[in-house]
């Protein structure tokens, strides 16, 4: 090296030789007068004075360093005496050390219980991971910004063990279905309740959200009753903090792009053959080129790439947060846009939010959160998603170099629909705007120092309108000359909540805290809707419509009324009991059963505070939980459900008429969910977290619309009837794996295991019919109810089903309506499910891949019916066989499909355990990859932090599903889904 540096310097001037030569000099004297030193030590633990195993001990600014071994000692050895170590550890506060001429150091760390202190909002109150004695977790703003996405359900996916999120759209107006701890009931609905800033309800925009809890068990969920029995989401927005205003600004810019998944269809050439040996081996006398276009036409249309495209999408958001030790502030201005990437769907969404906050003395406090959306979509897609699947690839969507319509005949058409979306997309519309608004005032006082009072006061309302505009120039309303459909509703949302807070602690060790309150809710909606026929093109005016088609309307309210009571006792820091209670009543239940007593106990032991484990080097945290309530549920059914109601919207030869439609049920009460849960909470050799819970839900007096005969005159009674089960097992697992002065490693797994079914019905019923899916006792929900498919009859590619006989025995038909209807075995549940996240950090640089995963699920992939159809719907594109597939050709053929035969053979295609295919997947969710930029660069800009990003949403999905996606909703059904999209997004954010 040095003959290297000689030779360069050679060509310089002397000066410079001599300066080199001195530098040179210089460094040899120094090596040689400073030796390395060797430093050794032992780390203890400050409380306990017991050694540390696998502390990171790290020369600053290096990467040189080791970790100490099972008793807390380590040995090092430094370049020089102004070498600094630093000791670090998760739990334990760092510590540098200054070696000089030390060689022996060794340090006591201080426990670090920040993690333990940290505040869990649950909603009424607050408490700490410590104190925790419900199952609930809780998810911080920097885990939920790495998806890309305007609907919290999407954000929440894979977040938190026991929280399923099916997605049954790629549509970015679109929210997926949001399970917590399984289904518990037949017809009611199953969606959590929201809670924003403490009170029901809320609008929660994701740009705004500080912290989301999810309440799960009992003990976390009774305070809120009669509207928890399908969990709590609770939503923190973010808020102003003392001192100098902090500012931020947000922008990120990205493009999605379709993904497919494992499914493809034939191309036209794939499609011709098939189809076209299929004619010369069934109908060889027939003129195939009366029915298939010519070779010579090359008609090959990829209707996918003519329904898609690349679509951008674009977030920015500026937001300032200060204040002094008596006024806090948080505003923030947000806008979101994303087109779909189906052509003509979208939104835009604008947002804006101040929470604002001040202590008008040392007692009294007042706080108002507000916040406004406006948000704007379209589909102007016009049957693109559906043709996409099934246009032919013979037919060309273009003519003369315009859209083609095929109703004109100017050319042939051999698509089984006469229509084209390409077409109808010039002149068809769809758009919709919603307004919502968010005001929330709060005051609290201290009457004493143990003894508060609160009023939270919330009004919400959504303005909602639609406008659908057919042109008399498309296919849609081309027989009536055009039609125009308005549509608008109000929802207005009251709500009081009042509450009396009160904490004590007293003699040795003792704490006693709880409250009690009076809430009161009213909601109202109303809606109008009117269509009329006949209108010139592009007017988009009802009055300009020659002729009313049809106009609807309706209003409907309901309330809710409900006291609370919880408190809270302590001891030592070791023994914690809550206990809760609830009485909620409801107009929409019968005159004698509109309230409900709802209760909640919960015991907590954190034995990791008793004298014998309070010194253990392995075990630093452990907590046992215990809880068992009753929640409810009042949601999903009518307004007026227990009412015996007349009709009045007919009429008779031109006059008003009634006709009965409801019998009154007076005894209609709140469905009841009986909940056991148990936990362990546990930190391990100071580095991993661990928390299991196991639950036992069963769900009983379910809301069900019982059907009733025919000759009754009415279709149903709504009534409590039968229960459900749901019994499952969460496990969370996080830790930092390497943390040292460089480089950490953070990883976090998340899993929930559910196990559901149905253990009563009504009277002596075992089997209800409701529908396509129905309910059988013993059965999990959501269970299969088909013909059981045998395969296909290797002599004569026919296809085979399952038939059941009398005396028990089963055989094989190949007659359709012969089959067998039964439970197939399988359901749409999965067992198992969660996420997986991984963060490396080094230097300024984050790479953050997170993963959601499913298995045990078996799905009905419904789009099979159309275009996996044997010939069936020979007008209708094919769907490509998948690797593991076969057709049948010949006899012998050991085959998965049958002959293909035009027109269909003998109904392979109609529903029947032939399309429900295994549902596991594993899915990189996101990976982001973001670099802080030093300190020093951005300085002298007057910025405190720039932060740049680039991310990937959706990059792969490892499944053997055959269908584009297998992440749907609970029900398992797969029909034409509109795809998601793989994105890939950049970003900035600029700190103040």
């Amino acid at each position: 090296m040095n003959q290297t540096c000689l030779q360069a310097v050679s060509i310089g001037s002397a000066s410079a030789r001599w300066l080199w030569l001195a530098m040179l000099l210089f460094v040899t004297l120094t090596g040689r007068a400073q030796a390395p030193i060797s430093v050794s030590g032992q780390v203890t633990d400050a409380e306990n004075g017991l050694g540390i195993p696998g502390v990171n001990v790290v020369v600053k600014g290096q990467t040189r360093g080791t970790t100490t071994d099972g008793n807390g000692r380590y040995q090092l050895s430094v370049s020089d005496a102004s070498a600094v170590l630093v000791y670090s550890s998760v739990g334990y506060v760092s510590q540098e050390v200054a070696v000089g001429n030390q060689t022996a150091i060794s340090i006591r760390l201080v426990s670090d219980n920040k993690s333990l202190n940290e505040v869990v909002v649950m909603g009424y109150t607050t408490t700490t991971q410590k104190n925790l004695t419900g199952s609930a977790q809780a998810i911080s703003a920097k885990e939920l910004k790495d998806v890309t996405t305007n609907n919290l359900g999407q954000l929440l996916q894979g977040k938190a063990a026991g929280v399923f999120v099916g997605n049954t759209s790629g549509d970015p107006r679109s929210a997926p279905k949001v399970l917590i701890r399984g289904v518990g009931t037949l017809t009611a609905s199953s969606n959590p309740l929201y809670v924003v800033d403490g009170v029901i309800g809320g609008i929660p925009n994701p740009s705004d959200i500080e912290t989301i809890t999810v309440l799960k068990d009992a003990s976390a969920t009774a305070l809120y009753g009669a509207r928890a029995s399908n969990g709590v989401i609770v939503v923190t927005t973010k808020r102003g903090t003392s001192g100098k205003p902090q500012i931020t600004a947000r922008f990120n810019k990205g493009v999605g792009y379709l993904s497919l998944g494992n499914f493809g269809l034939l191309n036209g050439t794939q499609l011709y053959d098939l189809q076209r040996a299929v004619f010369q081996r069934d109908r060889p006398t027939a003129d195939v080129n009366t029915y298939l276009p010519t070779p010579e036409a090359n008609a090959n249309t990829n209707w996918f790439d003519q329904a898609f495209h690349p679509a951008g999408n674009t977030l920015a958001e500026l937001s300032a947060a200060g204040g002094s030790d008596k006024t806090r502030f948080f505003l923030s201005g947000n806008y979101y846009q994303e087109d779909g990437i189906l052509r003509g769907t979208g939104l835009n969404r604008f947002g804006l939010r101040l929470n604002f906050s001040h202590s008008l003395s040392e007692k009294l406090r007042i706080s108002l959160n507000t916040a406004g959306t406006v948000t704007r979509g379209y589909d102007n897609s016009n049957g693109s998603l559906y043709g996409a699947y099934t246009y032919l690839p013979y037919d060309d969507p273009y003519y003369n170099g315009a859209p083609y319509n095929p109703i004109t005949g100017a050319k042939r058409w051999y698509g089984r629909d006469n229509a084209n979306f390409i077409y109808n997309q010039q002149f068809n519309t769809f758009k919709e705007n919603t307004l919502a608004g968010d005001a929330l005032l709060k005051i609290e006082y201290n009457l004493l120092p143990w003894l508060s009072f609160s009023t939270t006061n919330r009004a919400q309302t959504t303005i909602y309108g639609s406008e659908s505009n057919q042109d008399l120039r498309g296919n849609a309303a081309a027989d009536v000359l055009g039609r125009l459909t308005d549509f608008s509703s109000n929802t207005y949302n009251l709500l009081t909540s009042n509450l009396f807070k009160f904490r004590r602690s007293f003699g040795n060790g003792h704490s006693l805290d709880g409250l009690a309150g009076y809430e009161y809710q009213t909601y109202y909606y109303e809606s109008l809707g009117a269509t009329g026929k006949g209108i010139f093109s592009g007017l988009n005016i009802l009055d300009a419509t020659s002729q009313p088609e049809s106009i609807n309307g309706t209003k409907t309210d309901n309330a809710f009324q409900s006291y609370l009571f919880q408190a809270n006792y302590g001891y030592n820091e070791k023994y914690l009991v809550t206990t809760s209670f609830r009485r909620d009543g409801s107009s929409k239940f019968g005159r004698d059963r509109k309230y409900g007593n709802f209760y909640a106990v919960g015991l907590t032991w954190i034995a990791s505070n008793e004298a014998f484990l309070r010194n253990n080097a392995t075990i630093n945290n452990l907590k046992v939980r215990l809880s068992y309530g009753t929640t409810g549920n009042a949601d999903g059914i009518s307004d007026y459900a227990a009412q015996g109601l007349y009709s009045l919207t007919g009429q008779y030869a031109g006059v008003p008429s009634a006709m009965p439609t409801r019998i009154e049920n007076p005894n209609l009460s709140w469905e009841i969910s009986n909940n056991a849960n148990i936990g362990v909470d546990a930190t391990l050799w100071n580095r991993l977290n661990v928390s299991v819970d196991a639950y036992n839900r069963l769900t009983d007096n379910l809301l069900f619309n019982r059907p009733l005969q025919g000759t009754s005159g009415y279709a149903f009674i709504t009534e409590n009837v039968g229960a459900v089960r749901n019994q499952g097992l969460e496990v969370v697992l996080s830790g930092d794996l390497v943390q040292n002065n460089a480089f950490t490693w953070r990883a976090e797994v998340n899993a929930g295991l559910n196990r559901n079914k149905v253990t009563a019905l009504y009277g002596d019923r075992t089997f209800v019919a409701n529908g396509q899916r129905p309910f059988a006792l013993d059965m999990p929900l959501n269970s299969w109810y088909l013909r059981r498919w045998e395969g296909v009859d290797p002599a004569t590619g026919d296809p085979l089903w399952q038939k059941l006989n009398a005396d028990g025995s089963a055989t094989t038909t190949n007659n359709y309506n012969e089959a067998t209807l039964q439970f197939i075995g399988s359901n749409a549940n999965p067992k198992l499910f969660g996420g997986i996240r991984q963060v490396l950090s080094w230097k300024g640089f984050e790479l953050n891949g997170f993963f959601t995963y499913a298995a045990g699920v078996t799905l009905y992939n419904g789009d099979r019916n159309l275009f996996d159809n044997d010939g069936a719907y020979d007008r209708y594109n094919l769907m490509a066989l998948q690797p593991s597939w076969s057709r049948w050709e010949k006899p012998g053929d050991i085959a998965t499909h049958p002959k293909y035969v035009i027109g269909g053979n003998k109904n392979a295609q109609r529903p029947s355990s032939r399309f429900l295919e295994n549902g596991n997947y594993l899915r990189l969710r996101n990976v982001t990859l973001s670099y802080d930029l030093p300190k020093s660069l951005i300085s002298r800009a007057k910025l405190s932090n720039v932060r740049l990003s680039a991310s990937a949403d959706n990059l792969f999905t490892i499944t053997k599903f055959s269908g584009i996606d297998p992440d749907v909703s609970e029900t398992g059904d797969v029909g034409t889904k509109y795809p998601f999209s793989r994105k890939f997004v950049f970003g900035v954010q600029l700190n103040f």
